[in-house]
């Protein structure tokens, strides 16, 4: 089970993989996740998540505990959709995919286990899910859509072009 934020869901069905994280993967999100996710339904990333919701591929949880919720959103200064991922992923021991960097600083401190897109990339490469050339042609498209260092795509290109480490 990963439970996921608005940024790394919108990314992935951007690059149209999600649907292929779904085959492999449980995914839960919150009710603000889903607010913030589908807020714009017209376009095909908000389509994408809404098939994948109604089909119940993706599972939408209400978060309980709202004085913790306020706390982290105070605390960490992020967004209310962050907060109640951050709040799921601790109480569950769940790993929480975040591409933002606000959550991903309050994952180190909480000690929570996370995840990025690129990771689900390289793990649909590695699973043979998807081709090389494919790989490549999605992570320039998260390089593009993303706020990566490029160290971080340098190692995801190497990583897929079997040069890790160089």
């Amino acid at each position: 089970m990963v439970i996921f934020d608005a940024s790394t869901l919108i990314l992935l069905a951007k690059i149209e993989i999600l649907k292929v994280i779904t085959q492999t993967q449980e995914i839960l999100i919150s009710k603000e996740v889903e607010a913030e996710a589908t807020c714009r339904p017209e376009l095909l990333d908000a389509k994408i998540i809404i098939e994948l919701i109604k089909t119940g591929q993706i599972k939408v949880i209400k978060v309980k505990d709202s004085v913790l919720f306020e706390k982290f959103r105070e605390d960490f200064a992020i967004a209310e959709g962050e907060a109640s991922v951050l709040l799921l992923a601790r109480q569950r021991q769940a790993i929480l995919a975040t591409d933002d960097g606000q959550t991903i600083k309050a994952c180190k401190v909480l000690g929570v286990k996370f995840v990025t897109a690129i990771h689900f990339l390289l793990s649909a490469y590695y699973k043979r899910r998807i081709g090389r050339e494919l790989a490549l042609v999605k992570l320039e498209r998260l390089k593009n859509l993303g706020r990566y260092d490029v160290k971080i795509i340098a190692d995801a290109i190497n990583r897929i072009k079997g040069r890790r480490g160089e």
